[in-house]
């Protein structure tokens, strides 16, 4: 695990309650952090927005850019708005989490993420005009083409997979958090930075929200 942090007392402290349960490396600024995520293979990557030399958005902007796999990123910061989560989802972040924080919670939501399946590379969905290659997180539509994060992509597949037919919000947490899923509203901003990707494909009104049964995708031609 990569822990991409400038506060060297919370660097301390992380390591002190995960360093028997992960292998550990360490990094104070954006750019160090970007060359190590890119450099090693990681499970999961932990990610202060504030950061010396390279914003934490931008340091994953970049790494999802360049990195060949889905690797999930937590990101870490003190702001806790709608905008300012939506901002890391956009950016790539699968999770989000706001200082100041348990480091319990930290090690139970690192554990979720680290138990996330990473789909075959080779692998495609096609549903309607959307293809998605979950690998990569890439979806595309015509001409037009999005990177998704870990997260993203994962919902998807299940939307994809089960199109036009609606998937409960319970299997989708369950996908994506085991037994340990969070309040409710952790997916619904998941969703909600999944139908921003697809707007930006033209397809803002993709998915619909059934009240008490989930979400459903219509992918056709408009």
């Amino acid at each position: 695990m990569l822990v991409v942090e400038d506060n060297l007392d919370l660097q301390a402290n992380i390591a002190r309650f995960l360093g028997t349960d992960f292998q550990l490396d360490f990094a104070a600024t954006g750019p160090q952090g970007l060359t190590l995520a890119l450099g090693q293979e990681y499970d999961v990557i932990v990610l202060d927005v504030m950061l010396p030399g390279m914003s934490g958005i931008e340091v994953c902007q970049r790494y999802r850019q360049l990195a060949p796999r889905l690797v999930p990123i937590l990101m870490l910061t003190a702001r806790d708005t709608l905008d300012d989560k939506e901002e890391g989802f956009r950016a790539g972040a699968d999770d989000y989490l706001v200082k100041p924080f348990s480091l319990r919670e930290l090690r139970l939501r690192l554990e979720a993420l680290s138990r996330r399946p990473v789909p075959p590379s080779g692998q495609r969905l096609k549903a309607g005009t959307l293809t998605l290659e979950p690998g990569t997180g890439q979806v595309r539509r015509g001409e037009r083409a999005v990177r998704l994060n870990k997260t993203e992509a994962i919902l998807l597949r299940l939307l994809m997979e089960a199109a036009p037919e609606p998937v409960s919000a319970a299997t989708m947490a369950h996908h994506l958090w085991g037994d340990d899923a969070p309040e409710s509203s952790a997916l619904r901003t998941h969703v909600y930075a999944l139908r921003g990707a697809l707007a930006s494909l033209g397809m803002g009104d993709a998915i619909t929200t059934h009240r008490n049964k989930g979400y459903s995708l219509d992918a056709r031609e408009e």
